[in-house]
């Protein structure tokens, strides 16, 4: 006797962590994953309580002021990671970006090869490349290596161009770069299509699908128009 299982079936899932949920795109997963009826619950690893209640929400709130003291030994079925930071936050500090955007990345990657039972989910950057002359790039690229050695059972490496979004704090070159680069974005298509500005909400849609279905054996990277299409598959 042959049993059939629907797609639904394969694609609830029971836990999903999610860290880095105060950002642009962080905070729109979250938003996302609580009205998804494939998602049972959503955990969200902070520093500070959110201002947020939902039946399907559990906050692990950090001890102190190191983030991965608040993960706990308890397994769960997804990790989206949107974790980063940039110079002007922490001052031009580049240890403080290297622990944000590499190190505690690499720490929750750590716990989830132990915790986790399926997709990990990770925002990085296009250009992300651990030989790069920029510091930027050259972080991001380490920390996808990093990732990468871990040997997790799913890793889904999303490399985004500039973001769009309303952002809670002014960033006034952004803007800038977004406004040209949303000239030129028609112009860019084949090899140049993955620096076409990525809407958040397009990003945050394409993560929490490829956390809910999108399951590789080996690491993935995805780009622009991957990207786009994972959003759109639901």
């Amino acid at each position: 006797m042959r049993i059939y299982f629907s797609p639904t079936f394969f694609a609830m899932i029971p836990v999903l962590l999610l860290a880095g949920a105060t950002g642009l795109v962080g905070s729109e997963v979250l938003r996302l994953a609580l009205g998804d009826p494939r998602v049972a619950k959503v955990v969200v690893l902070v520093r500070k309580r959110l201002d947020l209640s939902h039946p399907k929400l559990e906050q692990w709130v950090a001890a102190g002021g190191d983030l991965l003291s608040g993960l706990r030994d308890t397994r769960v079925d997804a990790v989206i990671c949107c974790l980063g930071t940039t110079m002007r936050n922490v001052d031009g500090d580049k240890q403080k970006f290297i622990h944000v955007d590499h190190d505690l990345v690499l720490g929750l990657g750590s716990w989830a090869k132990d915790h986790c039972n399926c997709a990990f989910c990770v925002v990085s950057a296009v250009g992300a490349d651990a030989r790069s002359r920029f510091f930027y790039n050259k972080v991001k690229g380490r920390t996808e290596e990093g990732l990468k050695a871990l040997g997790l059972p799913s890793l889904n490496i999303f490399q985004p161009s500039i973001l769009t979004g309303p952002r809670k704090e002014r960033r006034i070159g952004e803007r800038i770069g977004i406004g040209a680069m949303r000239v030129i974005s028609p112009l860019l298509f084949g090899s140049w299509a993955k620096y076409k500005p990525m809407p958040h909400r397009v990003l945050a849609k394409a993560l929490l699908n490829s956390a809910l279905t999108h399951k590789t054996s080996a690491p993935a990277t995805h780009r622009y128009q991957e990207i786009v299409d994972l959003a759109d598959q639901n």
